[in-house]
C-alpha cells in the first residue's frame, strides 16, 4: 500500500524543494504582512547601521561606533517602515495615473486621480499589503500542488480556499 503510494510521490530533492515552497507559500498566506514588515526593517536597519559603521568609526571608534550603528539599525528600521507605506502609495497612485491616462483622461484629471489613490494607497497601505501576500503565497501554493500532480482546477480551488483563509486571518489582526 505505502509503495503504491510513495511511486506517486516526486524524486526525494524534488520533494523536499515543494516541501520548502509549500511552507513559504503558506506562510506568505498566512503572516505574509508581518513578514514583509519585519524583512522591510531588517534590510533598511542593516543598510543605515552600515553606513554608519562605515562614515562614523574614524571619528567616533570602538565602542561608541557600535552604539551609533544600533541605533541607527533601529532607527533605519523605522524609516524603511515608513518607506514602506510611502511605497506602496505611490505605486498605486501612478498605476491609477497611468490607468487613467489609458481610458483616455485628460493630463489634470489623471494626475488628481493619481494623488487620490496615492492617499488611499498609503492610508489602507497594511491591507494592500495583506492582499498583496496573500495573492503570492496562493499563486506559489498553486504551483506548488500543480508540481505534485494535482489537477489545476483542483490546485485553484484548493489555494483559493486557503488564500481566503489567510487574508481573513491577516486582516482580522489588522
Amino acid at each position: 500500500m505505502i509503495e503504491a503510494l510513495t511511486s506517486l510521490l516526486p524524486e526525494s530533492g524534488a520533494l523536499i524543494s515543494i516541501v520548502i515552497l509549500a511552507i513559504i507559500a503558506l506562510a506568505l498566506i498566512f503572516v505574509g504582512k508581518k513578514i514583509a514588515k519585519v524583512l522591510t526593517f531588517i534590510i533598511a536597519g542593516l543598510a543605515v547601521a552600515f553606513l554608519v559603521l562605515i562614515y562614523l568609526d574614524p571619528y567616533l571608534g570602538g565602542l561608541l561606533t557600535i552604539a551609533a550603528a544600533a541605533v541607527g539599525f533601529i532607527v533605519g528600521g523605522l524609516i524603511g517602515l515608513f518607506l514602506l507605506k510611502l511605497g506602496i502609495g505611490i505605486a498605486l497612485g501612478i498605476l491609477a495615473y497611468y490607468l487613467a491616462l489609458g481610458l483616455g483622461a485628460d493630463f489634470i484629471p489623471s494626475i488628481l486621480i493619481g494623488l487620490v489613490l496615492f492617499a488611499i494607497g498609503v492610508i489602507l497601505s497594511d491591507k494592500i499589503l495583506a492582499v498583496m501576500t496573500v495573492i503570492l503565497g496562493g499563486l506559489l501554493l498553486v504551483q506548488v500542488m500543480a508540481g505534485i500532480g494535482l489537477p489545476l482546477l483542483a490546485a485553484l480551488a484548493v489555494s483559493l480556499v486557503v488564500s481566503a483563509v489567510g487574508l481573513y486571518v491577516q486582516l482580522r489582526k489588522s
